[in-house]
């Protein structure tokens, strides 16, 4: 039995009885030629990522209830290339290291190792001694993080600022000196539009400001994640679905704010606490038809991994995941640690304002459906390039207190 949400009952949210995907989708042959070509995607790339799951659980450590990454000191990082292959980077592959990682044997077809010359610990340590540095000055620094696919760690400053124009320019002749590769360009603030997933829901009577990401189980019951940077969040604070109160929140996390149960320090999302009103509209589906799967994995996805995302506004897209465990300042909740930024491909159907906090999957294999990643967080432009890419937080920094249905 299925229950239907009233509220839904739109024209946008209608599903076709037989194929179960949106009628929306299926009326825009360019919106279901992208839409088929996401899910052939992901469905190329489930065995690489399946691979990478595998490999991060060697990684994973628990301390005092809280889930970190303990990676060893001759891991670089590892992504998936445009062959779907997961490409695992080393900085040492004689026969006793490769031994350690012979626990990817059984995909040996989609897996490559590949030698660099610095360590992810290598990266991260002196690159955040090298932000520290920085941040002392008056240049304005926008985001930084690891650049796996380059084996750097990457530094973009404001680009209205001259003081950090003038200091990229010179940057060049410091660059050589320095023990790990650094690269330093201008960019831009990044835009903290609200953005959503799936059905719409606000802090006041008839609100749409964000959205469910997933709904599923809490540590208190029924619940629902979604973003963090809602207007004015707050321990207990009522959430509703149109004119109705569906609960209330439980634990969030957002940049420097947070609150509620205890919770990791990094990324954007906030638990919702579901009364019994709200615990009737619980359901797996999205919505563009589809379903969350039975299994979701809190490991984070590889830079190259295709993910995409349904919001309240915008109905499907997608891309590849460009660089993972990304810092970015905002001027209202402080720094935002350990999101996820994607590069849009294919369609110009790009989550808009009004989308935050929206469901954001990978693939899984056939019948068994669409893996939940996390939630989406807001919009940017790559600092180079000026392409519009999006940003999600994973899963895993908020799996210890929400499982999805």
């Amino acid at each position: 039995m299925e229950y239907l949400n009233w509220y839904d009952f739109d024209t946008n949210d209608v599903f076709d009885e037989y194929t179960g995907l949106n009628v929306e989708i299926l009326e825009d042959p360019e919106l279901l030629e992208w839409f088929m070509y996401s899910r052939k995607i992901m469905r190329l790339q489930y065995d690489a990522i399946e691979a990478y799951n595998l490999l991060m659980g060697e990684f994973i450590c628990t301390e005092n209830g809280w889930l970190e990454f303990v990676y060893s000191d001759d891991y670089a990082g590892a992504f998936i290339d445009d062959n779907h292959n997961l490409i695992v980077q080393l900085t040492n592959m004689d026969c006793s290291t490769m031994e350690v990682y012979n626990i990817l044997v059984e995909y040996s077809d989609v897996v490559q190792f590949v030698e660099v010359a610095h360590s992810l610990n290598e990266l991260n340590d002196f690159g955040h001694f090298f932000v520290e540095v920085l941040e002392e000055s008056d240049l304005q620094i926008t985001s930084f993080g690891i650049d796996v696919k380059n084996n750097s760690f990457s530094i973009s400053l404001y680009y209205a600022d001259p003081e950090s124009a003038a200091f990229v320019d010179s940057f060049s002749i410091m660059a050589r000196a320095l023990p790990v590769p650094i690269s330093i360009n201008l960019g831009v603030h990044m835009e903290s539009r609200a953005l959503e997933g799936g059905s719409g829901i606000g802090i006041s009577q008839m609100g749409s400001g964000f959205s469910v990401g997933a709904t599923g189980r809490s540590p208190m019951g029924n619940a629902l994640v979604t973003t963090g940077h809602f207007e004015h969040i707050s321990h207990n604070r009522a959430v509703f679905r149109g004119t109705t109160q569906i609960g209330t929140v439980m634990s969030f996390r957002a940049g420097n704010t947070g609150g509620g149960n205890p919770g990791t320090v990094n990324g954007d999302w906030s638990i919702i606490s579901l009364n019994a009103t709200g615990s009737t509209m619980m359901t797996n589906r999205l919505r563009t038809g589809e379903f969350l799967g039975p299994v979701s994995d809190p490991r984070i996805s590889p830079p190259g991994t295709f993910v995409a995302g349904t919001g309240m506004m915008t109905l499907s897209w997608g891309g590849r995941i460009y660089r993972t465990n990304q810092h970015f300042p905002t001027q209202s909740h402080g720094t935002i640690t350990g999101v996820t930024i994607v590069d849009y491909t294919g369609s110009n159907n790009s989550s808009v304002r009004g989308d935050s906090g929206g469901t954001i999957v990978s693939g899984s294999t056939t019948g068994g459906g669409l893996v939940f990643q996390g939630v989406l967080v807001g919009g940017r432009q790559h600092p180079v390039t000026r392409q519009p890419q999006w940003i999600f937080t994973p899963y895993h920094w908020f799996a210890h207190l929400f499982a999805p249905r």
